[in-house]
């Protein structure tokens, strides 16, 4: 494995949260972006966001990034904390020195030597971007899907190129689509919670649409003219809309389905979690009137017909409760709960009755204790 501390820095970036349990232990307080540690929160993290991977320590005055962090809770400098992170990691240490500090072992390696894996593929992938040309708008796919670029890029293969970001906009891997349509993502690319963006940005953005496939969100777009996000599967949706709803509350999103009818078959998977995400984020949901996402249905029936659907979008009502629906109205639910309070407070003031008794009842008590 390469020896580039810069990869190495986002391998512990990247699975900073599992790195500040290992050396902090478990938070004190909990904040969105934040967390925090000691009595008094003296010791801080960022999670998320541009600032995610840096710590402070406000009693010492003291801060930094990841080696700078493992340096100060185990002790030595600079190449020490090097050598216990790349054993973290599961990478071999540098041949010329012996790791000083070694951490607890872990469970399972191949886990460990991802955060590795996932740093070099980013850096893969932001090389793939930067060395393409934008693509060309004949292209076999683009023809086929028959949907502009939308920004795009080529290899020297001809093979299309899709980049997968966060929200900040940080490339974490690619997908290649060939002349055929096949489909290929990056070896060790992080797709979770990633996706690619058509249209105006996203801080821009009044109304958000949220869809699987690229080719559906450049449709979505072109009908519409709103900024698009497409997840790429159906099984990304719900992380990618998390995300989008807590760094834009206010943004109107809208959820488009896959419609995944088949003749056949009860299940619809599309439809199920395009609703599931939208229920969770307080979303819109559009779903196709037939079977197939809204490029096929732009294919058949024309983009004003797309337009339309989203447009008609509407909102996903809560899961019914499972619990029985309240059989008294307000005024009756009162009467109850006040004879309820009447009855305890009643029994409250036996119960003292009968503990404050002297011991056995008394004399009387005593003598009529044998009595009929």
């Amino acid at each position: 494995m390469t020896n580039d501390l810069g990869l190495l820095r986002q391998a512990l970036i990247d699975d900073w949260q599992r790195l500040l349990l290992e050396l902090l232990g478990v938070p004190s307080r909990k904040g969105g972006r934040q967390w925090r540690w000691n009595r008094r929160g003296s010791m801080s993290a960022e999670i998320t966001g541009r600032k995610a991977g840096q710590w402070f320590d406000h009693e010492a005055g003291v801060g930094g990034g990841p080696f700078e962090l493992i340096a100060h809770v185990h002790g030595g400098d600079w190449r020490t904390a090097e050598d216990w992170a790349r054993a973290w990691v599961g990478q071999t240490s540098r041949p010329d020195r012996k790791p000083s500090l070694r951490p607890r072992p872990a469970n399972d390696p191949q886990r460990d030597a991802m955060p590795l894996r996932r740093a070099q593929a980013r850096h893969t992938a932001g090389e793939s971007w930067r060395r393409t040309l934008p693509a060309d708008p004949h292209h076999p796919y683009l023809a086929s899907k028959r949907v502009g670029p939308h920004g795009l890029r080529q290899d020297r293969n001809g093979d299309l190129i899709i980049p997968l970001v966060d929200l900040d906009g940080v490339i974490h891997t690619i997908q290649r689509i060939n002349a055929k349509g096949d489909k290929l993502y990056l070896r060790d690319g992080a797709k979770g919670g990633h996706f690619t963006l058509i249209g105006p940005p996203l801080e821009q953005a009044a109304t958000i649409l949220l869809c699987e496939g690229w080719a559906t969100g450049a449709t979505a777009h072109e009908a519409t003219g709103h900024t698009v996000v497409a997840a790429m599967d159906a099984g990304n949706l719900m992380q990618v809309a998390l995300q989008i709803r807590n760094r834009f509350p206010a943004a109107m999103l809208t959820l488009l389905a896959d419609n995944d009818t088949k003749p056949g078959r009860d299940t619809n998977p599309g439809v199920t979690a395009a609703t599931a995400a939208a229920r969770a984020t307080h979303a819109l949901l559009a779903i196709p009137p037939e079977p197939g996402d809204m490029n096929d249905l732009a294919a058949a029936r024309g983009l004003a017909v797309v337009g339309a659907c989203i447009d008609a979008a509407t909102v996903i009502p809560p899961v019914p409760p499972t619990y029985p629906l309240p059989t008294l109205d307000p005024v009756a639910a009162r009467a109850r709960l006040e004879r309820c309070i009447g009855d305890f407070v009643e029994a409250v003031a036996q119960y003292w009755s009968i503990a404050q008794a002297p011991p056995g009842g008394g004399r009387d008590a005593s003598s009529s204790a044998g009595r009929p």
